[in-house]
């Protein structure tokens, strides 16, 4: 973006006149909360001031979001292209040049490398900061125009842990699936590996309106932050040993188990694999918490309690964030906490759920416009086949429903039966099923797929699929997508 200089408006009689100033109601560009905003330009300085009626920060800003706009007018802010002024010599100092210069430069390296060493020689690095539009025309540009494979973003390196979890529990990779401000609903909040309070100020006052009618708040981290020290005046701080927050979660399971604090119905309708699930926990007994994590027996107990407790009279929410998801086993910690919240009956209640809690401004719009690796708009995945090919006379699809043994498994069958345009079958496998990584076994009875020995379970319904498309497999194997 180029900043002009301010413009001059110029009337009959050769008056100047100061350009008219207009406000916007717009968004702080910086983290997850996107912060509502008023920014007033048109001639400089700009000027910004919180929107009092935008729901998640209503009327409040961090030091960072009041000063926003100081970067419009910035004297180190670069208002041309800057290029080496050796070409292909990185030691060489930057020079100024015309965007035609620059442009040429880069489509220049850009075909060069792709001649010389194939497509997937250049890649295509995005950002959370996009927009969804800025996002999805990047992912378009890079498979599309450039042709190459090597296409990612720096969500890599932040909630991937997250998103593989939620995904492989909830069959959708969604951040936060429900409004910040339904947190001041909840009476029970507990947040693993995360501070708002000193990142995210803003959203505090959802967890204080939330406090001031008597909501307890647990919070999970090694630090005694500030969001920490509310929880200690207010519900209970667990601080465990660096690294050990999934121990410290599977204690909470048994607990929840042992205790009888299982939502029993929740779980036999809404839920499978639960069986797996608690026997997983069921080797953390609270003093083996203690002895790995150094949170006290009492206090693990504690923390359970207030969960089920909430989850009784109104709601409980739990949160996940970034702290308890960058490690080895990031993923299995995020596992581990939907576990406990679908044990509990969260998600999927007024006043409940569970949800991670993103970090840039717009990380999830990049999962869902195509700048991941693996994923293409829409939450397609990468190892999708393209739709069949149809008809011209009757619009039906022309692929074969029972393909050669040979030939490799067709996406033809439904969960209400065979697909438009396919004949009756009994294919292998049928399409998406309830996302249970490792079906082993279909009983023609009851129509239900049924899973081995696998740690996670799924808050999805078990599918009922038809007899003809219920035959178990050779081997395990997981599910397309």
């Amino acid at each position: 973006m180029v900043l002009l200089d301010t413009p001059v408006v110029r009337t009959g009689a050769g008056l100047r006149q100061p350009p008219v100033r207009t406000t916007t109601r717009t968004h702080c560009p910086y983290c997850s909360l996107q912060c509502g905003i008023l920014l007033t330009a048109g001639g400089r300085p700009a000027t910004l001031e919180p929107d009092p009626d935008f729901p998640t920060n209503r009327g409040g800003l961090c030091s960072k979001g009041w000063t926003a706009h100081e970067l419009l007018d910035h004297p180190e802010r670069l208002l041309s292209p800057l290029v080496r002024a050796v070409p292909g010599d990185r030691t060489s100092p930057l020079v100024e040049a015309s965007w035609e210069e620059a442009l040429e430069r880069v489509v220049a390296a850009v075909t060069g490398t792709q001649a010389r060493h194939g497509r997937d020689a250049v890649g295509v690095f995005g950002g959370g900061g996009l927009t969804n539009e800025k996002a999805y025309a990047l992912g378009k540009f890079a498979r599309v125009a450039l042709r190459t494979s090597a296409i990612d973003y720096n969500g890599r390196f932040c909630m991937s842990s997250a998103a593989a979890a939620t995904n492989r529990v909830f069959g959708v990779d969604r951040g936060l699936p429900f409004p910040l401000a339904d947190l001041a609903d909840a009476d029970a909040i507990m947040i693993t590996g995360g501070n708002p309070a000193a990142t995210m100020p803003p959203a505090m006052q959802h967890f204080d309106a939330a406090r001031a009618r008597g909501a307890s708040l647990v919070v999970v981290d090694p630090r005694r932050t500030p969001t920490a020290a509310a929880a200690a005046a207010q519900g209970v701080h667990l601080a465990p040993v660096p690294g050990t927050d999934l121990p410290l979660l599977l204690g909470m399971l048994h607990v929840a188990v042992r205790d009888g604090f299982v939502d029993h119905e929740y779980v036999e309708t809404r839920t499978t694999g639960f069986e797996a699930a608690a026997a997983a926990a069921a080797q953390w007994w609270p003093d083996r918490v203690e002895r790995t994590t150094g949170v006290p027996e009492g206090d693990l107990r504690r923390a359970v309690r207030l969960l089920a407790d909430a989850s009784r009279r109104g709601g409980a929410v739990m949160l996940s964030g970034r702290g308890a998801e960058q490690h080895a086993n990031g993923t299995d910690t995020v596992l581990a906490q939907a576990n406990l919240a679908l044990a509990l009956g969260l998600p999927g209640r007024p006043g409940s759920g569970f949800g991670t809690v993103t970090g840039q401004g717009n990380g999830q719009g990049g999962r869902e416009h195509g700048l991941k690796a693996d994923q293409l708009p829409g939450y397609r995945s990468i190892s999708d086949p393209p739709p069949a090919p149809t008809s011209p006379a009757s619009g039906a699809s022309t692929r074969r429903c029972c393909p050669a043994p040979a030939a490799p498994p067709t996406r033809c069958s439904t969960p209400s039966g065979p697909r438009a345009g396919c004949a009756p079958c009994s294919c292998w496998p049928p399409t998406r099923w309830s996302r249970l990584r490792t079906p082993s076994a279909c009983a023609a009875g009851s129509r239900r797929w049924t899973t081995s020995s696998s740690p996670t379970w799924s808050s999805r319904r078990p599918r009922r699929w038809p007899t003809s498309c219920c035959r178990p497999p050779s081997g395990p194997r997981r599910p397309g997508r």
